[in-house]
Formats: structure tokens, C-alpha cells, sequence
């Protein structure tokens, strides 16, 4: 009997296990999916030929040993992929030294031109941004220039880069294009962790927001300092 209950029990488990596993990669495809088109105008019109274009590729460490992490390929693939063949279009790519020696920039760089043969003349780096919100504001004078700018990146993580970019510099903002960052099922593994980081950072936005609001609250309730003949303010 008691052998009985083990197996019902580990049965259980294993299949509470697979529905947590499902539920967790089906989620990330869903919020990637969501994210591929938040910050972006639907009401702008379709993209001719011609013109130019940046795209932005959002930087991240490589490994300990100097080569490139997997979500520094993808990022990089997708970068390539989004670049449109009727356009005179460049790479921006954007990081510093963040935990390594070499600047994420130039180790993706390196990888997209030795690997997916895109030509250095099409290629600028950024090598001095330490967070998402630098990589913006170092970039923007580089894509100045661009009729047409995109963001390479996870799609979550892009989509908080579109919305800094609105914050920091809505003329440029009003200039977005869609990258092609989402595909379903791409890098499911890779999605499920970025999506649950780019969630925790959605809540700590929102719990600062939360805290400022209640502290503003707080503050218009106080009473107006009185004033005393002295000259002296008594709180």
C-alpha cells in the first residue's frame, strides 16, 4: 500500500512538474509575442523603399572566456534579420564592459561580422552604456540620421528599450519600426528566463511608482509650516 501511495505521489509530482514547465514556456511565448508590438504606432504607414534606417542591438556580457553568449547570438540574428534590403541601413551596436574586460558591443559586433557576414562598413559601436536606459541615450545621436529606426533585442527586453526611447527622445520614438524579434517557438529557453526578468523589472517600476505616489500623498497632507516672529519656521 504504501508503495502504492509513492508511485500516485510521484506521478503527481511529475505531472504537476510538466504543467508548470508548459505553462512557464507558453507564457514567455505569449508576453514575447505581446511585447514584439508595444511601443510602436499602428497607425504608422508602411514602409517604402528607400530611405535609411538604424537598428539598435541591445548589448548583454559574453561569457567568462571572451565568447559570445546565446542571447548575444540571438540578439545579433535578430538584428540581422531586421535589417530591410531596400534600405541603406547600419548596426548600432550598444554596451561597455559591464562584468567583463571587452565591451559588449565589440564582442557582438565581431560575431555578426565573422559569423553572419554582415560588412563592418555597416557596422558602429556604442562602448559605454552600463544599463538599458544608457544604451538609449548613447545611442540617439548615432541614429539620428535614420528615417526608419529599430531595436534588436528578446522581445520583452526590447520593447522596455522602445518605451525609453519615448521617455528620452520622442522625436526619435515617433521614427520606430518593428523589428523581427519574434518568431514562435525561437529560443523558447532563452524566452522563459528573459521574460521572467523583464516581469520582475515591470514590478519593481511599479512598486517605486506605487511608493512615490503614496509618499506624494503623504507630503501634500502635511500642514503648512507656521511662522513665528523669530523668523524661524516651526514644522
Amino acid at each position: 500500500m504504501r508503495g502504492d501511495r509513492l508511485r500516485t505521489a510521484g506521478r503527481w509530482s511529475a505531472t504537476a512538474v510538466g504543467t508548470a514547465f508548459v505553462t512557464a514556456v507558453a507564457t514567455a511565448e505569449w508576453l514575447s509575442r505581446r511585447a514584439s508590438r508595444q511601443y510602436l504606432d499602428p497607425g504608422a504607414p508602411a514602409a517604402s523603399p528607400g530611405g535609411s534606417e538604424a537598428v539598435v542591438v541591445l548589448g548583454f556580457p559574453a561569457r567568462h572566456d571572451g565568447t559570445t553568449h546565446p542571447l548575444q547570438r540571438w540578439r545579433c540574428r535578430i538584428a540581422v534579420r531586421s535589417l530591410n534590403p531596400d534600405r541603406a541601413g547600419i548596426l548600432v551596436f550598444t554596451g561597455g564592459p559591464v562584468r567583463r574586460d571587452r565591451p559588449e558591443a565589440e564582442v557582438m559586433a565581431r560575431y555578426t561580422s565573422a559569423v553572419l557576414g554582415v560588412p563592418e562598413s555597416r557596422i558602429v559601436t556604442e562602448t559605454k552604456a552600463e544599463s538599458t536606459w544608457q544604451n538609449i541615450e548613447y545611442s540617439a545621436p548615432l541614429i539620428e540620421h535614420a528615417d526608419r529606426i529599430k531595436i534588436a533585442s528578446d522581445p520583452m527586453h526590447a520593447a522596455r528599450a522602445r518605451r525609453y526611447l519615448l521617455l528620452q527622445r520622442p522625436d526619435l520614438a515617433a521614427r520606430l519600426a518593428p523589428a523581427a524579434d519574434y518568431r514562435f517557438g525561437e529560443r523558447w529557453w532563452l524566452k522563459v528566463p528573459t521574460a521572467a526578468h523583464e516581469l520582475a523589472a515591470i514590478a519593481r517600476r511599479r512598486a517605486g511608482a506605487v511608493a512615490m505616489g503614496v509618499l506624494a500623498r503623504r507630503t501634500s497632507r502635511q500642514p503648512p509650516p507656521v511662522v513665528r516672529h523669530s523668523g524661524f519656521r516651526e514644522q
